[in-house]
């Protein structure tokens, strides 16, 4: 039998919310709620839909939303997958695993070199996703601060469209940061608080005052302590807990001693799709780290559940060079996770000790989805 994988059409929109909301077991009107610039009954929105139907009816969805990262300047289009369901009395004929390989042959199509998401690893990793891009999670204490001197900021909570002029004009700032097209929307889903000062903003997510997450905080002078001093004391709470990249290096290393706890990770699943593009986005990094190594040329081939694709790169007099296609002597052969794992940062892969020491020395690429980006 056929399975015929689309896009739903405008008028689909209700029935699709309805479809997604009762896989989740959310409230009716979550969705557009929760990620008001991904979830609109538009042609373009409902374009990142791909959905399986059966008798009429919507019976399998995964969702496919377009996330913009620069890390550690290194700029990437990443598929972020989301809303991933299926009708239980549709289960079990396979149509998961059709969306699943579709969206990831879509997405090379689309030119997402590398995807992310949510989710159990268990699940995903059969398709290719894998744990990786480390991070921080900080734990601050009102305690701590005191104990370090750490004095307020002036800040003050606003309604997003106040706060929307000053998260435009400093989002960017941070070595790890999105680009938002739609941000207009997005600061309005639900659960955001926002605050704003005149050296920057805070977006934390959440109602509990004792215990806060912060989503994103941006200083321009670099003071973020005391604007968590100030988000705690506004709020009379007693810690809160921020999750940073592990590319994040320079406000790590300002944050990392007024920490109550810290605690590492990773910040969710991502894929490598296409392992190329990858590496030519990254050849500006890469090239930095050329300069001091000899040269070789490796291969790597990344095996996936219908193909295998190589891409060669070369460490020359040390510049960088990335082909698609096998060109070098030294080649292995890798399956898609541990590809992942490789390329992205995350744990170590079986065999790492025999590739070339320059390559580990290369590795890994950055790579950052911010948690207000997540879908």
């Amino acid at each position: 039998m056929t399975i015929e994988i689309r896009h739903p059409r405008v008028e689909e929109f209700e029935p699709l919310m309805r479809f997604v909301e009762r896989a989740f077991g959310h409230s009716k009107g979550f969705f557009p709620r929760a990620y008001p610039h991904l979830y609109q009954p538009t042609e373009k929105a409902l374009s990142w839909a791909y959905v399986i139907e059966e008798q009429g009816e919507i019976a399998s969805h995964v969702g496919v939303y377009p996330i913009e990262t620069s890390t550690a300047g290194v700029r990437f289009s990443v598929g972020g997958i989301g809303a991933v369901s299926t009708s239980p009395k549709a289960r079990g004929k396979g149509y998961m695993t059709e969306l699943l390989h579709y969206v990831v042959a879509e997405m090379r199509r689309i030119g997402y070199p590398i995807s992310w998401l949510g989710g159990d690893r268990q699940r995903y990793n059969s398709f290719g996703w894998e744990l990786a891009s480390p991070l921080y999670d900080l734990e601050f204490s009102l305690r701590s601060l005191k104990w370090h001197g750490i004095e307020p900021a002036q800040i003050e909570e606003v309604m997003p469209e106040e706060a929307l002029p000053v998260v435009e004009a400093f989002q960017s700032l941070p070595a790890c940061h999105a680009i938002r097209p739609d941000l207009a929307h997005q600061i309005h889903a639900m659960d955001l608080r926002t605050w704003v000062g005149d050296d920057g903003y805070a977006i934390l997510q959440g109602q509990i005052r004792r215990e806060l997450r912060i989503l994103e905080l941006v200083s321009r002078s670099g003071n973020e302590l005391s604007m968590i001093r100030a988000l705690l004391d506004w709020n009379f709470g007693e810690r809160a807990n921020w999750s940073l990249s592990m590319w994040d290096r320079e406000r790590l290393g300002r944050l990392m001693r007024c920490a109550s706890y810290w605690r590492s990770g990773h910040s969710a699943q991502y894929r490598v799709n296409d392992l190329a593009s990858v590496l030519t986005a990254a050849r500006p990094i890469l090239q930095e780290k050329a300069h001091s190594l000899r040269d070789f040329a490796i291969a790597i081939g990344v095996k996936e559940h219908d193909r295998i694709s190589d891409t060669t790169l070369t460490v020359l007099d040390g510049q960088i060079y990335v082909e698609e296609g096998r060109h070098a002597a030294a080649y292995v052969e890798l399956p898609v996770v541990e590809a992942t794992r490789l390329i992205l940062g995350g744990p170590p892969i079986p065999g790492s000790a025999d590739l070339p020491h320059a390559l580990l020395a290369l590795l890994p690429v950055p790579c950052f989805v911010m948690p207000l980006d997540h879908v």
